[in-house]
């Protein structure tokens, strides 16, 4: 089983926007791969910035998974900037 945490910063500002798109987007991909995503931020009160982390557990079709990811990201309504910020890490059961 694979586990993916996407992480990007972005501006305190778009904070609101673009939860409610990633929140929009984990739906959509429990609803075609039954793998739950979860969103998660870290917060530096004194930084402009600050960091969202999606994380996806238990992916038996990485294949698969990573195919109905992109397409979620082109459907979510999250901007270029942010898209191009996303970074994607997996990790397996060792």
């Amino acid at each position: 089983m694979q586990h993916w945490y996407v992480y990007y910063q972005l501006p305190r500002a778009q904070l609101a926007a673009t939860a409610a798109c990633v929140r929009a987007m984990l739906n959509a991909i429990s609803a075609s791969t039954s793998v739950r995503g979860r969103l998660l931020k870290r917060d530096d009160p004194d930084a402009t910035t600050m960091t969202l982390l999606e994380q996806y557990d238990d992916i038996a079709d990485p294949a698969a998974f990573e195919a109905a990811l992109r397409s979620a990201v082109q459907r979510s309504g999250l901007s270029a900037q942010v898209v191009g910020r996303r970074r994607v890490e997996r990790f397996e059961d060792f």
